[in-house]
């Protein structure tokens, strides 16, 4: 004899197991929805996007070909207003002077063919900001540089791109050409090597004949630097010769 409470026992059960295969049904269909249609249903980059990659890669390749690293780089792209909601597949990018730096203002020329075809300009304005070599205070001419003179700070290059120095240790001993105000950059163009032999001082010659070499003892008379022609006299003789200055107060001569 059933009782009361046994009947909606049963009554609950069928619902539950209802509850159980309805959902999972459900999980598997989106699932497959989920594995069918990402590829589809994801944009891919704009042209502006695919744009600023490129320069990114440009940058890159420089640097590397520089040997130094950037922290700061700035990238403002113009396109036409037509492109901004447009996709495509296979985006050519191009642009004049490819072997120069994509640095300051720079037009490029975009060309799509899949998934239509197109052909438009863009214009970039990028910035690269590098530790360049400057003066740590206002330098004069014909001052020899030593290593307080010199200091590293970050500048936009997109305006300077040659001459470009890294190193301070690298320019320590040469001489500068004309005044270089404080905080400007310190390129080699400014500046011209040390005089390894000065006015009037007294060198040593080496003289190279077939099979022989003698030392001579001279008086310079100009400054000369590495590898320079100048005028010595003999001590001994009086006689002017030229000779080449191969070090620090050291020349050497095939002139008799």
């Amino acid at each position: 004899m059933n009782t009361p409470e046994s009947a909606p026992k049963a009554e609950v059960t069928l619902p539950q197991r209802k509850r159980v295969v309805f959902p999972a049904a459900c999980g598997i269909m989106a699932l497959l929805l989920l594995i069918v249609w990402p590829a589809q249903a994801l944009p891919g980059p704009t042209p502006e996007q695919q744009l600023k990659q490129h320069i990114q890669q440009e940058l890159q390749q420089y640097l590397r070909q520089l040997g130094v690293k950037a922290r700061q780089q700035d990238i403002q792209l113009n396109l036409p207003s037509a492109l901004s909601d447009s996709r495509c597949d296979n985006l050519d990018i191009s642009r004049r002077q490819q072997t120069e730096p994509p640095l300051g203002r720079v037009s490029y020329s975009l060309s799509c063919t899949s998934p239509q075809r197109w052909q438009s300009r863009a214009v970039a304005q990028v910035k690269l900001f590098l530790p360049l070599v400057v003066a740590s205070r206002t330098l004069e001419r014909d001052e020899v540089l030593t290593a307080d003179m010199l200091s590293l700070q970050e500048l936009d290059i997109s305006s300077l791109r040659h001459g470009l120095e890294f190193d301070p240790g690298t320019l320590l001993g040469m001489t500068v050409k004309r005044r270089i105000s404080a905080g400007s950059p310190v390129s080699r163009h400014l500046l011209q090597a040390a005089y390894l032999v000065q006015k009037g001082a007294q060198i040593t010659v080496q003289y190279r004949g077939d099979g022989f070499a003698v030392a001579i003892t001279a008086i310079a008379l100009s400054d000369g630097q590495l590898g320079e022609r100048i005028s010595v006299q003999n001590v001994s003789s009086g006689k002017v010769i030229d000779a080449i200055v191969t070090g620090e107060n050291n020349a050497e001569t095939t002139q008799k």
